[in-house]
């Protein structure tokens, strides 16, 4: 009897936070992948979707099921897997999910269910049905206020086949037997209709074994799915089927009534995976067993407030039974971990990295799905792909997995190797026993082992054991011997001078290894970053190292650890003004002091300024200054010096306890004479001599503990107070500071590396030259064009011949344009994403990017701050959600300051008149002041509010500006983006534009004093530290190239409204050594009337 796997839950790109690659297309494409036999459609309510249902599929013979029309070149939907064959045939089963928020019995009730209709017929008559009662547009899940009974009888009156299930039943959230808003009983929730529900699916953080404490349940079909969002989490649970693959077959097997058809069992997480297995606070970090919720009064030990409880707990809470007891005529299940997740591991890299797909596509090529790999695949077959493949699956199949659950939304993790097998794979002395074949757990026997472990990441990928080649170029999985000489440095304070490429995240992490190894406790160790970004990469990675308990080392921004040290202080966090917010309240509080806008922003520059280099503000400045805090005052607000001068203050003082004996500081060249005061203090005696005695540990002389690593040519925000000689002034504080460099990069050519080098030291003698590791050839081009238009252009035929396109309108000079195209970095060798230009003022990104856009290439441009992501607009739109019962937008993960963590207080029917009635009941209602009404986020949030009809369409489409797809976006584009914003990233060609005088270095806004044609020998009249500042700017941009570096300038361009015609840069007509390795190109312009060619270089 034929066997067949279906998915039968899963949504479009039409929901919320879905993949906006959802299309049937796609889904079928990754359904033969996973090896699914059926899929459900998702979202047939949403009328467009349901549409492209209708002209994508045709009905399959007599079966009830639909199946795609064209299902040539399917492997193209998948970038990474095309120009394999897939296998298998994939039909779908219309399929829908409805959330249902209304109050029964006195209680408002949150419950998503699964339909499932035979026919577009049927799909049709229920979507106009559910339409009368409300949006079905807006969400491809749509959210009703309709009662679970009546929307089952609506089902029922559809068709004799169409039927209902009950979604994840025990997620907290939108479920029958959730935490938060379900019922304790089936019956409760459909009343005298709950006789027609006979499947119910279980969720991903439960699995039936744990279902069978419930003999309620008992009766039921115990089905599992994906509820996938996009096509690579398709399968990651799903249902085994016997007999012919037909509508009315699987609805027949999952009522158990046995004509040829016969539900199999469940393909399952390790239920500890899903997201909500334990009770917990995903926020303060802490997971629970039940027993441990209980004895706590369900409340958080760090905060106090109400924990989540988790599905086992709930389950326990519903039990009947002491021990899972399995019906007589109950199908088993399976757990599996999903193949991207046990690749990862494996690799040592993250499961959507280019290393992990390489040998998933070697995986599905020759074993043919992913399911085969899992379920099917002889060891031996694996273990000739790779031998710890191999022991992975076998060790699935067995059960023998590590498990640190899931807790309050955050995913658990399912690991096959220990610490110390892990580290075996790191450095490639992993051995498995002799024979890695496994007997195949039977389907009827469900795992029981319980152990519940730490999770770090795998390590990095053993060459030895793979048989794939590494990326080039890398840093090497160990360290380099000066890489090894900074990690071993100390105790007292160390600066580690690490220019671009020189692997210096790489070194900071092995330090922190180093620092535990040696018997640090890692609470006490503190890295500091630059950036909200770099803290979360960072933390990523030590969790990665570490594992997600909360004893491993912090990492987190000076301002962010501030924030926190002031909540904790007053017990409520501040309004954190934004540096644009700032400016706006310090302009207001000085409106009679009889400046000008301009006058007084640039007096807000020179306060910040000075309280950032810890000077003296002068007795002009101390009145405007002073009004300036009484207004953040009495608004309780607080801009980002305030945060570091409070936290300094509270050092000072002995308030703050100071408990780090290590403070390793990320890009230390960006940091203020204030920040670095900051951290001074943290390391300055008594606390850290305590700290050290309580750890029986010896005290070192002052700067014990400080690591403090960066590129002192790389810093570049001298205006926010960053110090250029960071290197005297950790000399300064402490004298004996040990001193070490890396010289060794991982990134770039050899040839831009010497040019970067040349750029930088003009004038300062001998230049010092990393060294390049790679072999790559390297490609510096120069272009000089006419005008600022003809400049667009040339960089624009210069990426669509990276990309792969071609280009008749330049050429080297001496050479045709053929033979340019045919020596170039590599024909359609490059991605949008490998490409960026990079550019000194703003204003030069619009007209650059239309000249992209006009040829036809995808191109991303920074994007103003979305409204929803002001913390104070963030609040309303909580407000809102929390009203209707729906998920409000996610906050940002970086935010120091989350005010939608606080309720709002504001009454329900002021709610929902909209943002302009709450603004007239808040008013001065903290946390918000008379200044945020009139603000553009709250401007966008009114007209976003009329333009979608309201919160719930407004909240949809919100949700659907998925964070993910927002950056996967940008990642498929060519960036265009200025050198500031390209500091700590790097691109396998960089374009630098407008290298004029002026421009670079910049002459400041408005172009005070330039003449229009200023002679040939021009030069910007610029203090010596801008100058200084400026050219280490143009080194930033030099180094961000991998392989292809185009530099050039136009003789012409406008700017502010004017045409200027400025000379070359200074740094760009002083790179005479290793002019040998740059490719001037010029215009070729051609004129019929005159038959000519001019060279525009003449």
């Amino acid at each position: 009897m034929e066997q067949f796997l279906a998915d039968l839950h899963i949504h479009s790109r039409y929901s919320r936070a879905t993949s906006k690659q959802l299309v049937p297309r796609v889904l079928a494409a990754w359904a033969r992948v996973k090896g699914l036999h059926v899929l459900g459609t998702g979202d047939f309510t949403h009328p467009t979707w349901r549409k492209e249902l209708a002209e994508e599929l045709e009905p399959d013979s007599s079966s009830g099921l639909l199946r795609l029309k064209d299902t040539r070149n399917l492997t193209r939907e998948i970038p990474f897997l095309d120009g394999y064959e897939l296998s298998g045939r994939t039909l779908f089963m219309l399929q829908a999910e409805i959330s249902s928020i209304y109050k029964k019995n006195g209680v408002v009730r949150k419950i998503h269910n699964l339909v499932y209709v035979p026919t577009f017929e049927a799909a049709d008559n229920l979507s106009d049905k559910l339409a009368a009662i409300g949006n079905i547009e807006s969400d491809g899940r749509p959210i009703l206020g309709l009662d679970s009974r009546d929307l089952l009888e609506m089902v029922l009156e559809l068709d004799p086949l169409a039927f209902l299930v009950p979604a994840h039943i025990w997620t907290p959230w939108f479920s029958l037997f959730g935490s938060k808003s379900g019922f304790n009983s089936l019956e409760e929730c459909y009343g005298d209709l709950s006789q027609h529900i006979f499947a119910l699916e279980t969720g991903l953080s439960s699995d039936p074994e744990m279902n069978w404490l419930l003999s309620a349940l008992d009766r039921y079909a115990l089905i599992s799915n994906s509820d996938a969002h996009s096509g690579e989490k398709l399968g990651r649970e799903c249902n085994l089927f016997s007999g012919e693959r037909s509508y009315e077959g699987i609805y027949r097997a999952l009522r158990g009534e046995a004509l040829g058809h016969k539900f199999q069992g469940t393909v399952e997480f390790f239920p500890e995976e899903g997201k909500y297995h334990l009770d917990g606070h995903r926020k303060c970090g802490v997971a629970l067993e039940p027993r441990e919720t209980l004895a706590r009064g369900g409340i958080c030990p760090v905060c106090g407030k109400q924990l989540t409880v988790g599905v086992l707990h709930r389950v326990l809470d519903l039990a009947d039974r002491d021990m899972p007891e399995k019906p007589a005529q109950a199908p088993g299940f399976e757990s599996l971990i999903p193949l991207s997740e046990v690749l990862s591991e494996v690799v040592g890299a993250g499961p959507a990295t280019k290393k992990v797909r390489a040998l998933y596509t070697r995986c599905i090529s020759r074993i043919g799905s992913e399911m085969a790999v899992l379920r099917d695949a002889p060891a031996e077959d694996l273990a000739r792909i790779s031998t710890p493949l191999a022991e992975a699956v076998s060790r699935m199949r067995r059960g023998e997995v590590i498990r640190n659950p899931g807790y309050d939304g955050e995913f658990g993790v399912i690991h096959v190797f220990s610490d110390k097998e892990r580290k075996e794979l790191h450095q490639g002395t992993f051995l498995v026993p002799e024979s890695v074949s496994a007997k195949k757990k039977s389907l009827t026997q469900p795992n029981t082992e319980k152990e519940s472990v730490a999770s770090p990441d795998a390590a990095p990928e053993p060459e030895a054991i793979l048989d794939t080649e590494p990326p080039t170029p890398a840093a090497p999985a160990g360290l380099n011997p000066e890489q090894q000489r900074a990690v071993q440095a100390g105790p007292g304070p160390v600066l580690v001078k690490a220019g671009p490429g020189t692997g210096k995240t790489h070194t900071l992490l092995a330090r922190i290894e180093h620092l535990i190894a040696e018997g640090s406790s890692p609470r006490h160790i503190l890295a500091v970053t630059f950036t909200r970004k770099a803290a979360r990469e960072l933390s990523e990675r030590l969790v990665r190292s570490f594992g997600s308990n909360a004893g491993q080392p912090r990492a987190d921004t000076l301002h962010a650890l501030a924030h926190e040290v002031w909540r904790n202080a007053y017990d409520e966090a501040p309004v954190v003004l934004s540096e644009e917010s700032a400016r706006r309240v310090f302009r207001e509080s000085n409106s009679a002091a009889g400046l000008d806008s301009r006058a007084l922003d640039k007096t807000f520059s020179a306060i910040s300024l000075a309280r950032e280099r810890r000077e003296s503000l002068s007795e002009e400045l101390q009145p405007l200054f002073h009004r300036y805090v009484k207004q953040k005052e009495s608004w309780n607000l607080a801009d980002y010096t305030d945060l570091l001068e409070f936290w300094l203050e509270q050092i000072e003082h002995e308030i703050y306890p100071r408990p780090y004996t290590h403070v390793l500081v990320d890009e230390v060249q960006d940091f203020s004479q204030l920040q670095i005061d900051l951290i001074r203090a943290l390391l300055t005696a008594p606390a850290a001599e305590q700290i050290a005695d309580e750890l029986d540990e010896p005290v070192s002389p002052p700067g014990r503990g400080l690591f403090a690593i960066g590129d002192p040519d790389q810093s570049i925000y001298g205006f926010r107070g960053a110090m250029a000689h960071v290197e005297q002034a950790l000399l300064d504080v402490w004298p004996h500071l040990e001193i070490i460099g890396l010289s060794a990069n991982y990134r770039s050519a050899q040839s831009i590396l010497d040019l970067a080098a040349h750029a930088l030291d003009q004038g300062r003698g001998e230049p010092e030259i990393l060294r390049g590791t790679s072999a790559m050839a390297g490609q510096i081009r120069l272009f000089e064009a006419p005008t600022a238009e003809s400049e667009a252009a040339w960089v624009g035929e210069r990426i669509r011949a990276l990309l792969g396109a071609t280009s008749h309108t330049l050429a080297d000079r001496g050479r045709s344009g053929s033979e340019e195209e045919s020596e170039g970095l590599g024909e359609d060798s490059f991605s949008p994403g490998d490409v960026a230009v990079l550019v000194r003022v703003r204003s030069q990104i619009a007209p650059l990017a239309r000249t992209l856009d006009r040829l036809g290439l995808p191109v991303a441009v920074p994007e103003a701050e979305a409204f929803w992501e002001d913390q104070r607009v963030a609040a309303i739109l909580a407000a809102a959600g929390g009203f209707l019962g729906i998920s409000r937008p996610e906050a940002d993960p970086d935010a120091e300051n989350d005010q939608t963590a606080k309720p709002l207080p504001c009454p329900d029917d002021i709610l929902t008149k909209g943002p302009k009635a709450i603004a007239s009941y808040m008013q001065d209602v903290p946390p918000f002041d008379r200044l945020f009404w009139k603000s553009r986020a709250f401007r966008e949030l009114v007209a976003s509010f009329e333009e979608h009809g309201g919160w719930l369409g407004l909240i949809n489409w919100i949700n659907l500006q998925s964070s993910l797809e927002q950056v996967k976006r940008v990642s498929e584009k060519i960036q265009v983006m200025t050198l500031h914003a390209a500091k700590g990233l790097e691109f396998r060609a960089v374009f630098l534009p407008g290298l004029e005088e002026g421009i670079l270095p910049f002459a400041g806004p408005g172009f005070s004093g330039i003449p229009e044609t200023p002679p040939s020998d021009f030069q910007v009249d610029i203090d010596p530290e801008r100058l200084a500042e400026e050219l280490r700017l143009f080194y930033v941009g030099l180094t961000r190239a991998r392989e292809g570096l185009y530099l050039s300038r136009a003789g012409s361009r406008n700017v502010y409204g004017a045409t200027y015609r400025l000379p070359a840069s200074r740094f760009l007509a002083q790179l005479t050594t290793g002019e040998k390795a740059i490719r001037r190109s010029t215009l070729i312009a051609k004129t019929q009337r005159t038959q000519k060619h001019l060279s525009l270089m003449d």
